[in-house]
């Protein structure tokens, strides 16, 4: 077990410790891009520390501490508690040894972390990755102000992508797209998951073993999502590859498409990216 020192400067600290922090903090020692000793990690509970404490990472229940002495930040807390964990931070302490602010949290603008942390525009980051990160299945969409110094903003991307591509696929969008592509990649899992349990309620209603039909629709969520990225081919195209004339798969898609499953998809993405742009908008 590592103790927090405080005379160490700590190349990457976590304020928050939950779910997505700990798939990222364990991706990186997993693939030796960050020694467990070398993470720093603030939690006000016991039982989210005792994980990292597990692995050799030092932990603290001081957010300030974190900020004061990691190069690298991530902002890993729920975002309806940014604006109160931001008003108990000493913000004037910022600055060095920090390079890198990288929030995590929904929502939350970049114009709100410039706000409160008064950083250099190249040094404040909006990553959002999705929860098969903690599996090493995800993927991760990075902003930057858009008043930040290409120049300088450009070895920081780097780092970023580097760091996140420890835990999937990483792209670079506009923070004007951060919403809607959290709606799509960030609460994705959320829809597939209720649509390989609508799959398997599908498969016992017709007598299929319940454990048997979650593993056949998983499976055929998860083949078909490869398919997608493997073979680049229109989701159209490789639809009509299962679909024969006058087949049963035609008969489902018609029983689909009367039941309005496209339309009600759109709509839980236009739900979505509207509800993360409120989120942004609260400050309390």
């Amino acid at each position: 077990m590592s103790k927090y020192d405080p005379h160490k400067v700590y190349e990457i600290g976590f304020i928050g410790a939950g779910n997505m922090a700990q798939a990222i903090g364990l991706a990186l020692i997993k693939k030796g891009m960050c020694k467990a000793e070398n993470l720093l990690v603030s939690a006000p509970s016991e039982n989210n520390k005792k994980p990292w404490r597990d692995i050799g990472a030092a932990v603290t229940s001081d957010n300030d501490t974190v900020f004061c002495n990691s190069k690298i930040v991530f902002l890993a807390i729920k975002p309806q508690y940014f604006f109160k964990v931001a008003s108990g931070l000493s913000v004037s302490t910022l600055g060095l040894p920090l390079n890198i602010l990288i929030s995590i949290m929904a929502g939350i603008p970049l114009g709100a972390l410039q706000e409160v942390f008064k950083l250099k525009p190249s040094c404040l980051f909006k990553v959002m990755p999705n929860t098969p990160s903690i599996i090493g299945e995800g993927f991760s969409v990075i902003s930057h102000p858009s008043d930040a110094n290409l120049e300088e903003v450009s070895e920081n991307l780097s780092t970023i992508k580097l760091l996140m591509g420890a835990i999937g696929g990483v792209d670079i969008l506009p923070e004007s797209l951060m919403n809607a592509a959290g709606a799509v990649s960030g609460s994705g899992p959320a829809y597939a998951f209720l649509i390989i349990e609508a799959l398997a309620d599908g498969g016992v209603k017709q007598g299929l073993p319940r454990d048997l039909a979650v593993r056949l629709a998983a499976s055929a969520m998860s083949g078909g999502s490869r398919m997608v990225l493997q073979t680049g081919k229109h989701t159209g195209e490789l639809k009509d590859m299962v679909t024969s004339a006058g087949g049963s798969t035609i008969a489902a898609l018609h029983a689909l498409e009367k039941g309005g499953v496209r339309s009600a998809m759109m709509d839980a993405i236009e739900a979505a990216t509207k509800r993360s742009k409120e989120m942004g908008e609260i400050k309390t």
